[in-house]
């Protein structure tokens, strides 16, 4: 009997155990369904760009600059068919799917659709955004794909307050209400912005200078005495919010024209000039220019087999006598015209801001320039030697800076977009002499012999003067109707009492640059005399 109750109390308690577990596992079990029901009640769509802007020195925008509308669209809505007409084309994609899977979404609209809510977002970039090239794009992901974007995608990804849309929704994903908040996606991070050098009215101007007379080229300003570069101009234009058109258009409207390397012709005549000055050649030696010249028995011409006649060195750069440039670059001074490629960072890539670099060209090694032939194309700028827009720029402008080589720069900082403080500083002074004030002046002056008296006059400004330098060199490459394709340039400073910027215009297949390069030149510094 005993053995009995025992059992019984035993079978009692742990039927009590059984149901105290059980009884804890459903709470908890309940606990979880509830939590997970809650957390299903809210969510939140992002309605603005988190990314960080981008601006000119002056804290003007260069993205973020137009408006986006956008609705929220669900399943639970009437009006799918005329939502659907006003989406921008690249929504229309995935909108069935969406609705399909039963997903509440935010879309970009063109236009408001009857009486719907929208809401107003920053468009990071319009149909042909300024500075484009130099900029870049980014994915629908939001992650920079090309150029400054790239660079600086890190600092700028998640760096700006956001709108969200914060739904709440019943057990059916019905939406019971809805609320706006406005937030830092990343809480560690403060809302900042990348500031580069530029000056949006100069790039505005230079954009629509070269929008209408260079179809395939570029043109880079640079402030003469920072190395700040105010203009970076790439041609053709494409559409950062439709890259896949611009990927079979002629002319690679992607690449960025001024990082590219190109034949330089005669705008490398003032370098060479500089390095026979500073080695003791007399300027006003003169040379008897018959058209042609011959060097290991291969004959060598001026443009067009003109012969200059009697020409010192102002002449020789007025007029851009091959031949006096061959004669006087001859015997030893290839090891010259090598160390002066090398402290001017001919044939290496120059660094504009962190990461973010020039094509590096070519330039001949010293043994190739041992070569007589090698040497004699490169003393007017032809042969084994592929420069830059940026290259170009940056030792003509010595002659504007009195002999002192600044090195471009792209990016001035990353700054708090709220109070305009300085975070990060990317901008940093890196100059040195590299000619002496005297030779530089010497060269100066004949560079404004060749905008006044050469050129055909076409590079002459209206208002004030200028110096620079054409050049028109051969690619050894034809188009189509078997002519040869030529690179046209201009590189020259303005004004030239007091030269505040250093410009360079590079038109592939531009022709003879006299007609073509030196005209834009002109039109630029007659722009930029209303900012002086």
């Amino acid at each position: 009997m005993k053995e009995k109750r025992l059992i019984s109390v035993i079978c009692l308690f742990t039927a009590i155990a059984f149901l105290i577990e059980l009884n804890m596992v459903k709470i908890a079990v309940d606990e979880q369904y509830y939590s997970n029901a809650y957390n299903q009640q809210y969510k939140e769509l992002q309605i603005d760009e988190c990314r960080g802007d981008i601006t000119d020195i002056n804290f003007n925008k260069i993205t973020n600059t137009t408006v986006q509308l956008k609705t929220l669209v669900t399943v639970q809505d009437k009006d799918l068919q005329q939502v659907f007409n006003v989406l921008e084309e690249y929504e229309k994609v995935d909108f069935y799917d969406n609705l399909e899977y039963r997903r509440n979404f935010i879309a970009d609209i063109q236009e408001i659709p009857g009486n719907r809510k929208t809401y107003k977002s920053e468009k990071r970039y319009t149909d042909f955004n300024i500075a484009q090239h130099l900029i870049g794009y980014i994915d629908g992901e939001g992650n920079g794909v090309s150029g400054l974007e790239k660079v600086f995608d890190e600092q700028l990804r998640d760096a700006k307050k956001a709108d969200f849309l914060k739904l709440e929704l019943n057990g059916y994903g019905e939406i019971l209400s809805a609320e706006e908040i406005s937030k830092m996606r990343d809480t560690d991070k403060l809302p900042q912005m990348l500031t580069l050098t530029t000056d949006n009215t100069i790039q505005r101007l230079c954009e629509g200078i070269a929008k209408e007379y260079i179809p395939n080229g570029s043109v880079v300003v640079m402030e003469s005495k920072t190395g700040k570069i105010k203009a970076m101009v790439s041609t053709p234009f494409y559409s950062a919010n439709n890259v896949a058109q611009a990927l079979n258009q002629q002319n690679s409207p992607l690449l960025n024209k001024a990082l590219q390397s190109y034949e330089p012709g005669s705008v490398i005549k003032p370098l060479w000039a500089a390095v026979l000055m500073e080695n003791g050649y007399n300027p006003d030696r003169v040379y008897d220019c018959t058209g042609t010249i011959t060097v290991n028995d291969h004959e060598y011409h001026c443009a067009n087999n003109k012969a200059h006649g009697p020409v010192d060195m102002r002449q020789a750069l007025t007029v851009s006598c091959n031949c006096y440039f061959i004669n006087a670059c001859r015997g030893n001074k290839a090891r010259l015209l090598y160390e002066m490629a090398e402290t001017t960072e001919l044939g290496k890539a120059i660094q504009l801001t962190q990461e973010y670099f020039t094509k590096a060209g070519y330039f001949p090694t010293e043994d190739e320039l041992k070569n007589a032939g090698q040497l004699a194309s490169v003393s007017f700028g032809q042969g084994k030697i592929l420069l830059t827009p940026v290259h170009v720029l940056a030792y003509i402008n010595m002659f504007a800076n009195n002999g002192i080589y600044v090195q471009p720069q792209i990016v001035q900082g990353i700054y708090n977009a709220q109070t305009k403080e300085l975070i990060k500083n990317y901008y940093d002074y890196n100059a040195e002499q590299m000619i002496s004030p005297k030779t530089a002046a010497a060269i100066k002056e004949m560079l404004k012999s060749v905008v006044e008296e050469g050129a055909m006059k076409r590079a002459k400004p209206d208002y004030l003067s200028a110096g620079g330098k054409t050049g028109t060199a051969q690619t050894g490459r034809y188009n189509e109707n078997g002519s040869e394709i030529f690179t046209a340039w201009f590189c020259g400073f303005y004004p030239y009492d007091n030269p505040q910027y250093t410009i360079c215009i590079t038109m592939y297949n531009g022709g003879e640059s006299t007609r073509t390069a030196a005209p834009v030149f002109k039109k630029i510094c007659d722009s930029l005399y209303y900012l002086i």
